[in-house]
């Protein structure tokens, strides 16, 4: 559980600095005619895999970011009740892992936002609690399920100016974050109460 004096603070900062570099971003890409759109993820294209570091702060409109970023702060709340480092670990292994997945994967497309890592983030609370069975992931798992429950359809290629392979590989990512997290806290649980007298 985060630390109630400190956690929460550097949880709160982690978010706020993505909300910070998104809206920079932004300002410039509308500003300057979307030159920043050319730092898109484009699959396949070895002079483009350097932009996994900038994608998933460009965003096409202002929809599009207040969309993601609102989803991205409930989300990350979610995975922050375990402090700021999960929700690093959780945020970095979702980018990561979910970004080069859709360069090796996805299609000749500039791929741009940050909802790769925010089904990542989804994907590792629905599996997570599930795995880890405590009463609090189970009602934040239950809460995602609820609340989120539409996201499922953006793992499918129902519109094609959505980059649903973010979607999809974000979400793959973060279940299989959560089962090893989740597998890993449980243990460390079990160890505990085997531990006691």
């Amino acid at each position: 559980m985060v630390d109630a004096k400190r956690g929460w603070k550097e949880v709160f900062l982690v978010i706020l600095s993505v909300w910070v570099i998104s809206f920079i971003a932004f300002i410039i890409n509308h500003i300057f005619n979307g030159v920043l759109n050319n730092y898109g993820l484009l699959p396949r294209h070895v002079t483009h895999i350097s932009n996994i570091v900038v994608y998933p702060f460009i965003h096409g409109s202002w929809t599009h970011l207040f969309f993601n970023l609102s989803s991205f702060t409930l989300l990350a709340l979610g995975v922050g009740v375990n402090g700021v480092a999960r929700l690093l670990n959780v945020i970095l292994l979702c980018w990561l892992l979910g970004s080069i997945s859709v360069w090796l994967f996805g299609r000749i497309s500039y791929h741009v936002g940050l909802s790769g890592i925010i089904y990542g983030i989804w994907g590792y609370l629905l599996i997570y609690g599930l795995v880890r069975r405590s009463l609090l992931s189970f009602i934040i798992t239950f809460l995602v399920m609820i609340y989120f429950s539409s996201m499922i359809w953006g793992v499918f290629p129902t519109n094609y100016q959505v980059s649903f392979e973010s979607h999809l590989f974000g979400a793959i990512t973060g279940g299989f974050v959560g089962y090893f997290l989740g597998k890993k806290d449980a243990a460390k649980l079990n160890c505990r109460i085997d531990e006691q007298p």
